[in-house]
C-alpha cells in the first residue's frame, strides 16, 4: 500500500466531470441512500447460490466500474480500479424457517434494510446483492448500485449479462457475452481531454447563454427555503398512470406533431408549471444518455443531466407550446457533450452545481429485465426513502402503457400537495390532448390546479398569459412525390445510406422524409452524429427536426464542410 492506502497494483485516475456532483453529495450525505439504484426481482424455481455468486463476481471481473473506490487526495479525488478484485460476498438471509405471517413481514424489512443501507464508497465497491431465501422454491434477490459507478442503461446491461452468467455457471458453460467492453476509465478520461483542448467550446458557449439568470423551476410547495448545498431529502411516491384513451391520445398526439411521448409529457409538465407559477420560462432538469457506440456495453455512469428551457405562453395552443419545446429539447440534445458540472462551472464552489437550476427534473425511466433460468421472476417495485430533489418524475414510455412516477420530498410537498398535484397533471393533460388547437388559457387549467390542497397561490397567473415565446415554426415539410426516380447527390447518397442503416427501411428518393420513414426524435441523435462523421460537421438535431426532407435536409449542410467531410 502507498502512504493514502492506495494498492501501488490499482489504476488510479482522476473523478470523471458527471461523478462530480454524486460525489459531493456522497461526502455530504454519507448515510443516505438518496444515490442508490434498486433492482429486485422475485425468482420461483430451483436456485443456485453458488452460481449466484460465480455470476455476481464475474460481473465485477468484466466491468471495472463495479471493483472502483474513491480516495480523496492532496491533488483531488480519484477514483481507483482494482486489476484483480477480491470475490464480493453475497449477503444472504434465510427466512425459510419461520412462520408464514412472520416470513412476510420479515421479507419486507430484509428488503428495505438491503436498499437503503449506504455504501463506504472510500472501502468498498458501489454494488451489492442480497439474496433473501423466502421458502425452498422462491429466492428474493435485491440488487442495490450506487450511481456514481451505474447508470439506467448500465443497470439494463448488468442484468443481462449477470443473468446469462448465472445461466452458464448453473451449465457448467462459457458465458456468451462478446468480449470486455472499454472501461468506464476510457470514457473519463476522453471526457477529460475533450474539456482540455476545447472540443467543448461551442457547447460551453450554448450553456453560458441558455443558463443565464435561469432559476430552476418549481411547482409551488410548503417549503423552499431549503439550502443550496446537497442535502438527502426524505421522499414518498404516487404514481400516475394513464388509461387505455388516455395512452392513444397521447400517441396519436406525438405522431401528428411528429414528436414523441415524451416531449408530450414534458411539455404538459412546462404548461402546468407556467400555469401555477406564472412564470412565462421554465427549466427542467432531464437526463441524456450520454453514450456512444464505443461504450454501448460499458457499466458507468454515462447519463449527463441537461436544461430544457422554453418560454410558455398559455395564450398560445399547446399544438404550438408541443413544437417549440419539442425544438428546445433537440436544440438541449444536441449540446448533451458538456457535462452537467461544467454547465454550471460559475456557480460557487461550496454550493451544489447547479443547486439553483436543478429543482425538478422530469426524464424517461430506463427498461431492464433478468433471467436466471427454468423459473418465474417477478419484478418487485421498490425505492430508497430517500432523494436528492424537490421532485423528480419519472415517465415509463412502453407500447402496453404509460406511467409516472412521482417522486417527491415531504418537507416540500405534504402528502396531499404531492397527490394532488399528481392528479392534477393528469387532469391538465387529458385537457390538452383533448383540444390542442385551442388556446390554453380556454382550458380552465387554473380551476384544475385549484383542486390542489393547500397549494400557494401566490405567483400564480390570474389571466393565464406569459410574454410572447418565439416566433411560431412551421415545421411542415412538403413531400415531393418521387417520378422516375430522381437522381441523388452524393452527399444525399451519403445521408440516405445513414438513414437506412439506422431505420432499416431503404431510402428511394431524394424527397423521402426522415419523420415518414419511421423516424422519430430519439433516432435524430443517431442519426446526427453519423452525418456529422460522415458527411458534414455542420449537421444539427434542430436541423434535421426543421427540415426532415433528405434534399432539403442536404440542401442546409455548410458546403465548405461537407466538400471536407465527404
Amino acid at each position: 500500500m502507498t502512504g493514502n492506502g492506495i494498492d501501488p497494483s490499482a489504476e488510479t485516475l482522476p473523478l470523471g466531470p458527471l461523478q462530480e456532483g454524486i460525489w459531493l453529495f456522497w461526502r455530504l450525505n454519507p448515510t443516505s441512500p438518496a444515490y442508490s439504484m434498486l433492482e429486485i426481482f422475485h425468482f420461483d424455481g430451483a436456485f443456485s447460490l453458488t452460481a449466484l455468486e460465480s455470476a455476481f463476481h464475474g460481473l465485477l471481473r468484466r466491468h471495472e466500474a463495479l471493483r472502483t473506490t474513491f480516495r480523496d487526495t492532496e491533488t483531488g479525488v480519484v477514483q481507483v480500479v482494482s486489476r484483480d478484485p477480491l470475490p464480493v460476498p453475497v449477503e444472504v438471509v434465510d427466512l425459510s424457517g419461520l412462520a408464514q405471517d412472520a416470513r412476510s413481514e420479515r421479507l419486507q424489512s430484509a428488503i428495505g434494510t438491503a436498499a437503503n443501507r449506504p455504501f463506504d464508497l472510500l472501502t468498498e465497491p458501489g454494488i451489492r446483492l442480497t439474496a433473501i431465501q423466502v421458502s425452498d422454491s422462491r429466492t428474493t434477490l435485491v440488487l442495490v448500485a450506487h450511481h456514481i459507478v451505474c447508470d439506467g442503461l448500465s443497470m439494463g446491461v448488468l442484468l443481462d449479462e449477470f443473468g446469462e452468467l448465472y445461466r452458464s455457471a448453473r451449465r457448467g458453460t462459457e458465458p456468451d457475452l462478446g468480449p470486455v467492453p472499454p472501461g468506464y476509465s476510457a470514457f473519463v478520461k476522453g471526457q477529460l481531454a475533450a474539456l482540455d483542448d476545447g472540443t467543448l467550446e461551442e457547447e460551453t458557449a450554448y450553456w453560458r447563454e441558455q443558463l443565464a439568470g435561469t432559476t430552476g423551476s418549481v411547482l409551488p410547495g410548503a417549503d423552499r427555503t431549503g439550502t443550496r448545498t446537497p442535502v438527502a431529502r426524505d421522499t414518498a411516491m404516487v404514481t400516475v398512470t394513464l388509461d387505455e384513451a388516455q395512452h392513444e391520445s397521447l400517441s396519436s398526439c406525438a405522431r401528428s406533431t411528429r414528436s414523441t411521448p415524451f416531449a408530450v409529457l414534458l411539455s404538459a409538465m412546462k404548461v402546468m408549471i407556467a400555469a401555477a407559477t406564472g412564470e412565462s420560462v421554465t427549466a427542467l432538469g432531464m437526463a441524456t444518455s450520454g453514450r456512444t457506440p464505443e461504450f454501448d456495453r460499458t457499466v458507468g455512469v454515462f447519463a449527463n443531466t441537461i436544461v430544457v428551457r422554453s418560454q410558455i405562453d398559455l395564450s398560445r395552443t399547446f399544438t404550438d407550446t408541443l413544437k417549440e419545446v419539442s425544438l428546445d429539447l433537440m436544440d438541449a440534445i444536441d449540446h448533451q457533450d458538456l457535462p452537467f458540472s461544467r454547465m454550471v462551472a460559475d456557480a460557487e464552489a461550496e454550493q451544489q452545481p447547479g443547486a439553483g437550476i436543478l429543482q425538478t427534473v422530469f426524464t424517461a425511466g430506463a427498461v431492464g429485465s433478468l433471467k436466471l433460468d427454468e423459473g418465474e421472476m417477478t419484478e418487485v417495485y421498490a425505492r430508497t426513502v430517500q432523494g436528492p430533489f424537490d421532485l423528480h418524475v419519472a415517465c415509463d414510455i412502453t407500447p402496453a402503457g404509460i406511467a409516472l412516477d412521482w417522486e417527491y420530498a415531504r418537507r416540500t410537498y405534504p402528502d396531499d400537495v404531492a397527490h394532488g398535484y399528481a392528479a392534477a397533471y393528469q387532469d391538465i393533460l387529458v385537457a390538452l390532448l383533448a383540444q390542442p388547437d385551442a388556446p390554453m388559457t380556454s382550458l380552465g387549467l387554473h380551476d384544475l390546479l385549484a383542486r390542489v390542497p393547500g397549494r400557494a397561490e401566490d405567483g400564480a397567473a390570474t389571466d393565464g398569459s406569459a410574454s410572447p415565446a418565439q416566433g411560431e415554426r412551421d415545421l411542415s415539410a412538403d413531400r415531393v412525390p418521387a417520378e422516375g426516380a430522381p437522381a441523388f447527390t452524393d452527399v444525399e447518397k451519403a445521408i440516405a445510406a445513414i438513414w437506412a442503416d439506422v431505420l432499416g427501411v431503404p431510402v428511394e428518393s431524394p424527397y423521402d422524409d426522415f419523420f415518414e420513414l419511421g423516424g422519430h426524435s430519439l433516432l435524430v441523435g443517431p442519426i446526427t452524429a453519423a452525418v456529422r462523421q460522415q458527411v458534414s460537421q455542420s449537421a444539427t438535431l434542430r436541423l434535421l427536426f426543421e427540415h426532415p426532407q433528405l434534399r432539403d435536409f442536404a440542401s442546409q449542410l455548410d458546403a465548405d464542410t461537407v466538400a471536407a467531410g465527404g
